[in-house]
Formats: structure tokens, C-alpha cells, sequence
């Protein structure tokens, strides 16, 4: 496919203002299939451009897990404690009811992503009919399986794929220092009166702009629908006003899974590219631990591919558990020479992922049982074909983050990831994370 580019936005700061230039530009369609929007300060920033472009016509579409949200999601992002601690917000971040209440009184058309596979969808589209049986007969429970996707799409020109969603930790005005701890920065801010007190994650989207625009919609429609939203069909591409954005790219390929017990797609891909990597393999991701990628990535590193792999510190990791499962995978990666390395101060929170300097995957995959299983929840990333890209993700992320990181090394991995295997401890959690 050819005419796309991609730009590549890390942290909130170069993101949010892109985005919300983009939301206010539109003149046909939004769509915006999100795991968790709070009714936070940036929640509502980004609510009241949808509104504007509601009351202007523009069709706009949302997929938001609402319980997950509310919740915070299962092993909470500290959301709640977040915006407790911000003098200037006196609102419940929390209450998405609301945020969803007020966004449909604008005519917006939003549905909770927590899953029913109850349901019947409404379409004469043979494939997405079939898709539904597979996910209902697959699926052991409802709540064990979550659209983790993030995605949005404007005109059919523009989308967005990446990992973060619509919150004040994820998105946000003024940048954080990766230099001091997140917590004390925000006390800092506070103290001063300073906007946005909020500690704030290492996180971001993707850009693209071309006809990978509609791939990217075909694959809201098709979770739009099974959620019981109404088959819209396809977008209409709508031209751009104004010269294009972002750098030219290859070949665009999405590869997406769900809760069907079929082929795990977002999986082969990884293992694919791994297994394919001649000279380098760069990884940032806050939880690497499926089995099949470890034993991958340690293969090439026997091979004699540079392989750096950049996790969250266990201090500001959201998931101990995880933290547990990953740390104890340390000893297997050094032992390949692996080069290993933890992000301090900041939680990152970013999936994205260089081959041989060429190939980059990015989307909303984590490297973990949940993601990479066969039967767990819906992913979706893009394997983009593009040196300059490639190279652009590890100069502004790998090499812009290992000065704040501390490298692990062989001789001081730690007794507790050495002893803590959770396949083995906390087997009943395997499905759940």
C-alpha cells in the first residue's frame, strides 16, 4: 500500500496537541475505540472537541470499556488517588457514566467494550457473524477477556494506534523531567501551584495518515458491530486541507487478535520478526514474559542480533505481579546476553518495537500470557516497512531512554525474581494478566 506516512508521538506532551488538532479538524467521521477514558481534566479537554464536532455534524462513534474505567482498570493506574491530590479538579475521574451521560446528549454514539458474548450482532455480513460464534464459543467468561485495543480513526484519512488511552497520566500539556521520580515531581508541582500536578507515564501513539487510515476502521466496524453497534459500512475518505503530516512509510500491515481460539496473529508477527533479525532488535514494553517471545529473543542473542529490551523498574510498575513474572525471566535473557534494561523514575507504558532497523511494530500488544495467548483479549498493532521510521523510534525512545534506566546484570538479579515463577506459584493467574 502505498501514499501512507507515520509520525511518531511519544509522551503526552506531543501527542495530545496533535490529536486534538486533528478531533477539531474533523468534518465526516471520529471513531474511537479506547480501553479506559476518565473523566479526568484531559478526559473532558478531549470530551468538548467531540462535542463541538458533534453539534457540527460530524459522526462520531466510541467503544470505552466503562467498567474497566471506573475501576481503574483491574490493577488500578492510581487515577483515583491521582486527581484526590489535584486541588483544582473537584470532579469523580472515575464516574464515566457521566462522561458517557453528557457525550450522547450530544447525539455521540458510545458502547461499553465489556465484552456480552451474549449477543446477537445485528449484520448481514457473513465474516462478522462468524466471528461472533467463534468468540462466543471460545470464551469461558465474560470479564476474563477485554478490548485492549486503541485506536482512532478520522475521515478515513487519519488513525491513531498506540498505548495510551484518554487520561491525565497518559496525555497532558507540559512535558515530565525522565530525571526526577514522578510522584516527587508532582508534589513539586503542587506545592507551586503549578498546572497538571499529576505523576505522568512514558507513553504515546502513533500517527498515520494515507489509506491504512481505512484498514484501521475496518477493524472498528468489526468490534463496533459485535458490540451491537449498527453496521455503518465503509468510511468515506475525506481529503486533507493543507500539506500531509508525518514521514513517508513501506508497506503497512495490521495484524489484530481476539477470543476465537484461532491462530494468534499479534503473536506471530513478533515471533516472525525476531526470528528474522539479522543485526538488531529493539523491544520497550511493560511486560515481557510469554514464553514463546523470551525463547525467541534469546535465540537471536545466540545468534549473535544486538538485542535491547527496555521494562519498567518494579517501584513503578502498575502490575507487581507482572513485574514478578518478567524479573523472572531475567536470568534466561542474560544468560543469552540480552541486554536488559529498567526505565526509572517514570512508568513507561510504551509497545513498540524495532527490527534490523527497517521493520518497527507498535500498537496496543503487551509481550504477556493476556496478549500473546490465543484466547485472551483483542490486540491490534502495525508492522510498518520503513528505515527512517525505525530508526526514528530508536534514537527519540531506545536511546533517549537508556540514559534514564538502569541496566541489569547478570550477577545481581535479584533472589525474589529468581524464586517467584508464577506459572508455577500462581498458576489460576495465568489467564488474568
Amino acid at each position: 500500500m502505498v501514499g501512507n506516512r507515520a509520525e511518531n508521538l511519544v509522551d503526552g506532551h506531543r501527542t495530545l496537541p496533535v490529536l486534538l488538532a486533528d478531533l477539531a479538524a474533523a468534518r465526516s467521521t471520529i471513531h474511537v475505540s479506547m480501553f479506559l477514558f476518565f473523566n479526568d481534566p484531559i478526559g473532558k479537554e478531549i470530551e468538548g472537541v467531540l462535542c463541538e464536532r458533534a453539534r457540527a455534524g460530524v459522526k462520531i462513534r466510541i467503544l470505552v470499556n466503562l467498567e474497566k474505567t471506573e475501576m481503574g482498570d483491574p490493577f488500578s493506574t492510581g487515577e483515583e488517588e491521582m486527581m484526590e491530590e489535584d486541588p483544582d479538579f473537584p470532579d469523580d475521574a472515575m464516574d464515566v457514566d457521566a462522561l458517557a451521560h453528557r457525550l450522547r446528549n450530544w447525539g455521540i454514539k458510545v458502547l461499553d467494550s465489556n465484552l456480552d458474548f451474549d449477543k446477537v450482532p445485528d449484520t448481514q455480513d457473513t465474516k462478522l457473524s462468524e466471528q461472533a460464534r467463534l468468540i462466543k464459543e471460545t470464551s469461558r467468561m465474560d470479564a476474563a477477556h477485554v478490548d485492549h485495543r486503541k485506536v482512532i480513526t478520522i475521515d478515513g484519512r487519519i488513525a491513531y494506534c498506540g498505548s495510551a488511552n484518554f487520561g491525565a497520566q497518559y496525555l497532558f500539556h507540559v512535558p515530565f523531567d525522565p530525571a526526577i521520580e514522578a510522584h516527587e515531581e508532582a508534589d513539586r508541582v503542587r506545592k507551586a501551584n503549578g498546572p497538571e500536578p499529576w505523576w505522568k507515564w512514558h507513553d504515546g501513539f502513533v500517527r498515520f495518515e494515507g489509506p491504512v487510515a481505512r484498514d484501521f476502521d475496518a477493524y472498528f466496524r468489526e468490534r463496533w458491530v459485535l458490540d451491537g453497534g449498527d453496521d455503518y459500512g465503509a468510511v468515506t475518505t475525506i481529503g486533507r486541507m493543507g500539506p500531509p503530516s508525518g514521514i513517508p512509510v513501506g508497506a503497512i500491515s495490521l495484524r489484530a487478535n481476539q477470543p476465537d481460539n484461532q491462530p494468534n496473529h499479534v503473536r506471530e508477527v513478533f515471533l516472525e520478526c525476531i526470528a528474522e533479525a539479522q543485526k538488531s532488535i529493539f523491544i520497550e514494553n511493560p511486560y515481557v514474559y510469554q514464553t514463546a517471545v523470551v525463547e525467541e529473543l534469546c535465540a537471536a542473542a545466540r545468534r549473535g542480533v544486538r538485542v535491547d529490551l527496555i521494562v519498567p523498574a518494579l517501584k513503578w510498575n502498575d502490575n507487581e505481579f507482572s513485574q514478578d513474572a518478567m524479573q523472572h525471566e531475567y536470568p534466561k535473557l542474560l544468560d543469552a546476553s540480552v541486554r536488559v534494561y529498567e526505565y526509572q523514575n517514570h512508568f513507561t507504558h510504551l509497545k513498540m518495537a524495532t527490527f534490523d532497523e527497517r521493520i518497527s511494530i507498535v500498537g496496543s500488544a503487551n509481550l504477556n500470557f493476556r496478549s500473546m495467548e490465543n484466547d485472551n483479549d483483542f490486540e491490534l498493532v502495525a508492522r510498518v516497512e520503513s528505515e527512517e521510521f525505525a530508526r526514528g523510534i530508536n534514537a527519540e525512545v531506545r536511546d533517549a531512554d537508556v540514559p534514564f534506566s538502569q541496566k541489569i546484570e547478570p550477577g545481581k538479579v535479584g533472589f525474589r525474581a529468581r524464586v517467584r515463577d508464577p506459572r508455577t506459584v500462581f498458576l489460576v493467574w495465568r489467564r488474568l494478566i
